[in-house]
């Protein structure tokens, strides 16, 4: 089997360390590609992640799960720096509405979780990926590849024009290399025929 979706730069330092990851030795090679006997693999594929994932999830679980703790505590108990991070993943959907609301000592309403509730979140966690959920406010997605760039915005005036465009010239006038200039050029006559 070869390691379908994972890069290749990444299998390479696998096997290349394999006494410290304890990855499979290699079934065969056709071509330039390395292949595992598939049962193998995967079952170290996933003891890996297993382990990747078990390193991200160790959690304080001492205290009586009815015990209401408050973002601190919450954020000491699942390893993270801050209690801000506690705040900034449930403003994300990755951490549960509060349980309580308590007081601060200035009187001000503070969020509390069961310990349970916050155990609960370190059992879900998949040890993948950060940055915001799908929908959430961050960078808005381009509609195309160089969206709103001025150079586009040439080569379709251009193009519409009738002119004969060169991406060694293009690339020699802006200042960047030829297959930039052909990605600009392909995205301005792909939207010219949309």
């Amino acid at each position: 089997m070869a390691a379908r979706g994972v890069p290749r730069t990444t299998v390479d330092g696998w096997y290349r360390d394999r006494a410290r990851t304890g990855h499979p030795e290699k079934a065969g090679r056709i071509g330039r590609t390395d292949y595992w006997y598939e049962n193998e693999w995967t079952a170290w594929h996933e003891r890996y992640l297993r382990g990747k994932i078990e390193s991200l999830t160790r959690v304080d679980r001492r205290g009586d799960p009815d015990d209401l703790v408050d973002a601190a505590e919450a954020a000491r108990m699942l390893r993270y720096a801050r209690r801000n991070v506690i705040h900034a993943n449930r403003q994300l959907g990755y951490f549960p509405e509060p349980d309580a609301y308590g007081a601060t000592s200035k009187g001000r309403r503070a969020p509390l979780w069961k310990r349970s509730t916050v155990w609960a979140v370190a059992d879900r966690r998949k040890g993948v990926g950060g940055g915001h959920k799908p929908g959430t406010p961050g960078a808005p997605a381009k509609p195309h590849p160089y969206a709103g760039d001025e150079r586009l915005a040439r080569v379709l005036a251009e193009l519409r024009s009738g002119v004969r465009l060169s991406s060694a010239e293009l690339a020699a006038e802006w200042n960047v290399s030829q297959r930039t200039a052909e990605r600009i050029i392909r995205t301005a006559r792909t939207l010219l025929k949309a």
